[in-house]
């Protein structure tokens, strides 16, 4: 419910309206008012300049509040109206008609509206606070209406379309926490039960009888980690030995190469040595006979102590 704001005083009441209905609301909510009163900003120029001036007062037979507004902080203001909203609600009641002196200085004459101002006084101010602090600390975690039925209305759509579905609560729970999630959920609070309650507490740097098994497997899941892991280091070892015997034995054939070239060289060297100079008279043909059969066997003696032989770039041995 909201009050109306009557401002013929025209105040800029952009930054204050919205507090007046708020705080208006935050009354009604307490005191449940059966009829809003209506604010009436007023000017009196001459008013501002008195210390003991004027405020603001209720009139019962209208149900309003005057507000001189003139040179005012917009918080006393509201404190000004708080104090009014008290005797508004004093009126409804039928309890601000005490009877008795009435006019100038009736806080001094009459003590029945003193009781009603000290009343006004306290829980005008008190309520005031209790508002102020919901605005400040309270509303700003509190979803706004709008916002709420906007979430509403997305959760219903994404449900009809199967986006969102509801949570059911499950007919099977593995309670005991036996690994058995399709026993019953009574079975399984008996079982509970019967094992003394909750799970047993395991003793320092022992695993909990209720993880063994998980880590357990855990534990082999790593060892065949490890096992393929180091399965591939020993392959990729294996390998890498491998190209290296290759690549050594390609440099000694090589080596060996370039031995055997080395001593045919030598060899023909021998040959061309053993031949008579020149000028010489020729070998008989038995005498060339003996020569080839040196050569053929110091070719094969030297083959059978040599470890590889190549003949063309081909090894034979």
């Amino acid at each position: 419910m909201s009050c109306t704001i009557r401002n013929p005083a025209n105040y800029d009441l952009t930054n204050l309206e919205p507090h007046i209905q708020g705080m208006y609301g935050h009354f009604d909510q307490k005191y449940g008012f059966q009829k809003p009163p209506v604010m009436v900003f007023d000017s009196e120029p001459s008013n501002e300049s008195n210390v003991l001036g004027k405020t603001a007062y209720y009139d019962p037979q209208s149900l309003e509040i005057h507000v001189f507004i003139d040179g005012r902080h917009p918080k006393d203001v509201l404190r000004s109206i708080a104090h009014e909203l008290i005797h508004h609600r004093q009126n409804l009641e039928g309890r601000l008609d005490t009877g008795g002196y009435s006019g100038p200085g009736y806080y001094l004459e009459n003590d029945k509206l003193k009781d009603v101002e000290h009343e006004a006084m306290l829980e005008g101010n008190a309520t005031m606070r209790e508002y102020e602090d919901t605005v400040k600390y309270k509303e700003k975690d509190k979803m706004s209406l709008k916002e709420w039925k906007n979430n509403e209305l997305n959760k219903q759509l994404f449900k009809k379309f199967g986006i969102l579905k509801e949570n059911k609560k499950p007919d099977f729970l593995d309670l005991d926490k036996d690994g058995d999630k399709e026993e019953p959920m009574a079975d399984a609070a008996k079982n509970k039960k019967d094992d003394g309650g909750d799970e047993k507490k395991a003793k320092k740097g022992e695993i909990p009888p209720q993880l063994q098994k998980h880590v357990k497997g855990k534990k082999e899941d790593d060892k065949e980690e490890i096992e393929e892991s180091t399965s591939g280091r020993h392959d990729d070892a294996d390998r890498r030995q491998s190209k290296d015997r290759e690549y050594a034995d390609r440099l000694r054939e090589g080596e060996n190469e370039d031995d055997n070239k080395k001593k045919f060289k030598k060899t023909k060297k021998f040959d061309n040595d053993s031949k008579p100079p020149k000028g010489a008279p020729p070998a008989s043909a038995e005498e060339e006979e003996d020569s080839k059969q040196a050569n053929l066997q110091e070719a094969i003696r030297k083959i059978a102590k040599a470890k590889k032989v190549f003949l063309n770039g081909k090894r034979i041995k």
